[in-house]
């Protein structure tokens, strides 16, 4: 390699390491490692500026506006409240049905935003039937770990990687659903009885259920009914997308607009909030933790970097597609256990996109395979994505710690069930049945 990609290589593995330390805010990492790429002329700014995929940014920003004004109505608690009131309390019933829903609800939101809701209320529900907490709530981090593999929305590595290989919100749902469901399936099994020891433990207070009044979590009836409304349009437009001939990104603005411009239209509570407060409340540090991590990457790759990498794969793997999807499966969720699944599927999106321009055939192994080892990965430990930080964080301020020890010894059993159980769909679906 030439001086310029060793260091562009040492700016991406400083960045890397200063990521998985958490000493630093990650989004602070991204944008100085970007700014080192652009000062030290590794990559022109235009250049740089050309890699930010802003079909990414923008859905991102799209989903968090729909999100932050659908909280506004108080759905999501009166689905919390509704489910502890149908479960009767029971905490292995509650403990299923929580994960489930937190699954299910992960798909068609990120997972980040569906346990920053999802957290606080099972909280309260476990503070009002005098359960411990903590179980549930790693249950219900894993299983939006593993809804928000299903669907292109569900998780950022998904994201990144539909929009570079041009992969629709179809494509997903065909390909990574089915095997989400099994792996939900076999986690519920295993859930029960990683978690079920410690809740047979406690006696829930069902007394309590009798006062829980989930009509009352609705704040603004009108909103609520406008917020599913365009939830619906939204879900629709994403499914249809390739044959409307509009991008994801289009979708999710197209969706904010419509929900902001009526939320302000009649019948509405005059309290609602300005537009100055919803946009304040989108995750602006994620969009710029992206943007940073693009900057760094077009820099590997105009650096010659990336070429590199995807030599030692040819190298490691040959011409055998099986081999190389298990290792960038296997190797994506390891790197994930220990830092941001983020960081390495910037990496290895264009390492693929380099197989594909060498003739390497099926492809297309190879971007679910990344995805499943960057999604699946992050049930491993408690640093795997940002939901579990999120969760964590949480929870220990409500005097409910969560080690990292305790998230591992329930969480890594379920990853490498559900990473072989990956390798075997791959195996089958793309290579055995394929080739009949």
């Amino acid at each position: 390699m030439s001086a310029q990609a060793w260091i562009a290589a040492a700016i991406f593995i400083a960045s890397y390491i200063a990521i998985a330390s958490e000493k630093i805010d990650r989004t602070i990492i991204a944008l100085v490692g970007a700014a080192l790429m652009l000062i030290t002329g590794l990559i022109d700014q235009s250049n740089a500026f050309n890699h930010i995929d802003l079909n990414v940014i923008l859905l991102l920003a799209g989903m968090m506006i729909i999100v932050n004004i659908v909280k506004r109505s108080g759905l999501f608690e009166w689905l919390a409240l509704s489910t502890a009131k149908v479960t009767g309390g029971q905490p292995i019933l509650l403990l299923i049905t929580l994960s489930l829903i937190t699954a299910f609800t992960s798909a068609f939101l990120d997972n980040v935003t569906t346990m920053m809701l999802m957290a606080p209320m099972t909280l309260l529900i476990a503070d009002a039937l005098r359960i411990d907490p903590v179980p549930l709530l790693i249950s219900e981090t894993m299983a939006s770990n593993i809804g928000g593999t299903a669907t292109l929305i569900g998780d950022p590595p998904n994201l990144l990687i539909g929009s570079a290989a041009n992969l629709s919100f179809l494509d997903f749902l065909t390909n990574m659903a089915p095997l989400v469901l099994v792996i939900l399936v076999v986690f519920t099994f295993m859930g029960t009885g990683l978690f079920g020891k410690a809740l047979r433990k406690s006696t829930p207070n069902v007394a309590v259920l009798a006062s829980l009044q989930p009509r009352k979590a609705i704040k603004d009836r009108p909103l609520l009914w406008k917020s599913v409304a365009v939830l619906g349009i939204v879900f629709v437009a994403f499914i249809l997308h390739e044959a409307l001939g509009i991008h994801p990104a289009t979708v999710a603005l197209g969706g904010a607009a419509l929900l902001l411009l009526i939320s302000q239209l009649p019948p509405r509570k005059k309290n609602i909030d300005p537009i100055e407060t919803l946009l304040a409340e989108i995750d602006w540090p994620t969009l710029f933790f992206f943007i940073g991590m693009f900057i760094m990457i077009a820099g590997l790759q105009a650096t010659g970097v990336i070429n590199t990498l995807l030599d030692l794969l040819v190298l490691l793997t040959g011409s055998n597609v099986l081999f190389a999807s298990m290792v960038i499966m296997w190797g994506a969720a390891v790197l994930t256990m220990v830092t941001s699944a983020v960081p390495f599927v910037l990496a290895m999106i264009p390492v693929i996109h380099g197989l594909a321009a060498q003739g390497v055939q099926p492809i297309e192994p190879l971007w679910w395979s990344l995805a499943f080892g960057a999604c699946l990965g992050a049930n491993g430990t408690i640093i795997g994505s940002a939901a579990n930080m999120v969760v964590m964080g949480i929870s220990n301020k409500s005097g409910h710690k969560i080690t990292f020890g305790r998230f591992a010894r329930k969480g890594l059993p379920i990853t490498l069930v559900s990473l072989a159980l990956a390798s075997l769909y791959i195996w089958l679906r793309y290579f055995v049945l394929a080739g009949d």
